[in-house]
């Protein structure tokens, strides 16, 4: 029996499960790499610069986080054409999807826009304020070409190819480091602009990597028959609704969980500019090793889609648990390293003492949160896979509104724990929402009768 084969023992899927995901966890890992190659390089270039970045993401992420969310119903969608065969159904989703993406993030975009005006009132220091506003309108004009990038990929990770995103993932890399490196320093003849120079790379980056995507889908013969297709479908109201009720909840999702984040990362500023500078460390190094969890969530949704869509229920069951099994033994392997390394890696950013001190305690609570917070993804992957989307929502709501954030608030003001009970609130609330969401796949992809796996 292959790993293909549909076998309904958990085992019998960890094979097939680690090829798919191989290749999504590199891409994920090369989206990260470019933020941190901007934090590395602006943490070289000054504290200040790298702290006024981290306020800017920490702002703009819950727009990017919930429009990236929102594209995430494309793949369950045309997962479960693919895994009944019907080409014509997939295009149908791909033109339907494209067009309410891109207005959704357009409107996202706006909205993003409006919130400028408030980047003077988030209890930020005058200087990263200042710093911070122009990087933040660069990252702004980059979230619909994102946005087109993701239309793409999550497209053909429905078909179950993840391996075209690493290609243009190794272009993303190489073409930030080289644009940072010029445009931050003042390299090759190039103006010397700090953290604007980060800004203006990210954009530029982010508008190449749809035009590859759509030069891939134009060439190759693997789309050739969606190509077809997508001549023939149309625009469907029915459609459009039921791609909104699956996207609006999985963008609230992230945004709920990244949200919960971004508001850590603001109680950081009002420590001061070397906890938040020391935050971007930790939680880039973090954030690198969740984005293979990532990878193996994605590849989660892809099985459990595709036999969703074939019928075949116990195997679906089992294709989710297998998920589970290789992202604890991932995150398991992750949490020993960062914990063994939590004294060196931040030297990799910068070379200011006390960041680095700080950066090693914190990154102590990121290796206690790296299984818990796999665990949670890949959970929540299978249940987008069910499209399973307002009652995990509610839960994340719990987990992350209610628990996270008065949490990190409380221990860190109140109990006088600072930067160290902002990092317990993540603990503690990625522990509750991975077992919330652990028990709901449980209960939903039970079959009456059926054995354990």
């Amino acid at each position: 029996m292959t790993a293909d084969t549909p076998n309904h023992r958990v085992a019998s899927h960890y094979t097939a499960h680690i090829k798919l995901a191989l290749p999504v966890m590199f891409s994920q890992m090369g989206h990260l790499v470019v933020q941190m190659t901007d934090s590395i390089m602006l943490g070289h270039y000054d504290t200040t610069a790298l702290a006024a970045s981290s306020f800017g993401q920490s702002v703009f992420v819950v727009g990017l986080v919930f429009s990236i969310g929102f594209t995430l119903a494309l793949t369950p969608l045309v997962g479960a054409a693919r895994g009944a065969n019907d080409i014509a159904a997939a295009a149908r989703w791909l033109k339907n999807g494209a067009a309410i993406n891109l207005a959704v993030g357009l409107l996202v975009t706006l909205l993003l826009l409006g919130a400028y005006p408030w980047l003077d009132h988030m209890g930020q220091t005058p200087q990263v304020t200042a710093d911070a506003k122009p990087y933040y309108l660069l990252l702004v004009a980059s979230l619909l070409p994102i946005v087109a990038f993701q239309i793409f990929r999550q497209f053909t990770e429905g078909l179950g190819n993840t391996r075209i995103a690493v290609a243009i993932t190794g272009l993303e890399v190489l073409l930030n480091v080289g644009l940072n490196y010029a445009l931050i320093f003042g390299n090759w003849g190039f103006p010397r602009l700090g953290i604007v120079g980060a800004g203006l790379a990210t954009l530029a980056v982010r508008v190449a990597m749809p035009l590859a995507f759509a030069l891939f889908f134009v060439k190759l013969s693997l789309f050739a028959p969606y190509r077809a297709a997508l001549r023939q479908a149309r625009w469907q109201m029915a459609a459009a609704r039921q791609y909104l009720n699956l996207g609006v909840p999985l963008g609230g999702q992230f945004v709920l969980e990244v949200g919960a984040f971004a508001a850590g990362a603001l109680m950081m500023g009002w420590l001061g500019e070397a906890a938040q500078a020391a935050h971007q460390i930790a939680i880039g190094i973090a954030s690198f090793t969740f984005m293979g969890a990532s990878g193996i969530a994605a590849a989660t949704t892809i099985r459990v889609s595709h036999y969703l869509g074939a019928g075949e229920q116990r195997v679906m069951r089992a294709a989710g648990f297998a998920g589970a099994h290789v992202v604890l033994a991932y995150m398991g392997m992750t949490a020993v390293i960062i914990l063994a390394l939590r004294n060196r890696l931040p030297a990799i950013y910068t070379q200011d003492s006390a960041v680095i001190s700080l950066s090693a305690k914190l990154l102590t609570f990121a290796a206690a949160f790296q299984v818990v917070d796999g665990l949670q993804v890949v959970m929540l992957a299978a249940l987008r896979a069910l499209t399973d989307a307002i009652v995990p929502t509610l839960l994340a709501c719990v987990a992350y509104l209610l628990v996270t954030i008065p949490v990190s608030y409380g221990l860190a003001f109140h109990l006088g724990w600072r930067e160290a009970g902002i990092w317990m609130g993540y603990v503690i609330g990625l522990a509750l929402a991975a077992g919330m969401f652990f028990v709901r796949f449980h209960l939903l992809s039970r079959v009456p009768g059926q054995p354990p796996a």
